[in-house]
């Protein structure tokens, strides 16, 4: 195993280590966004695989539970989590 080897094992193993960690918080936090926990899910997922692109580059941030809930949040913003995102119309009540 060589250098590079052992520090992809170890990014790797820092990424399932935190998202085992802090998937029910960002979950949760992110369903209190957008008031969709399937939403939620997605975005969190989406958040896991830029971590796995990202993090063997630059390494694991200071604060990872942070870094997902910030992209996972930029996600929800942008609209780019997916096909299937899609925000609720407003609800409109009539008086009676």
């Amino acid at each position: 195993m060589t250098a590079g080897d052992a520090h992809q094992a170890e990014t790797d193993q820092a990424i399932e280590a935190t998202f085992r960690i802090e998937r029910a918080r960002l979950i949760a936090g992110l369903a209190r966004i957008v008031r969709n926990v399937d939403l939620a899910e997605e975005l969190a997922q989406d958040a896991l695989v830029v971590a796995l692109s990202e993090w063997p580059r630059t390494g694991v941030p200071a604060n990872p539970g942070a870094w997902l809930m910030a992209v996972a949040k930029r996600r929800a913003v942008d609209g780019s989590a997916g096909a299937s995102m899609r925000w609720p119309a407003p609800t409109r009540w009539a008086p009676r």
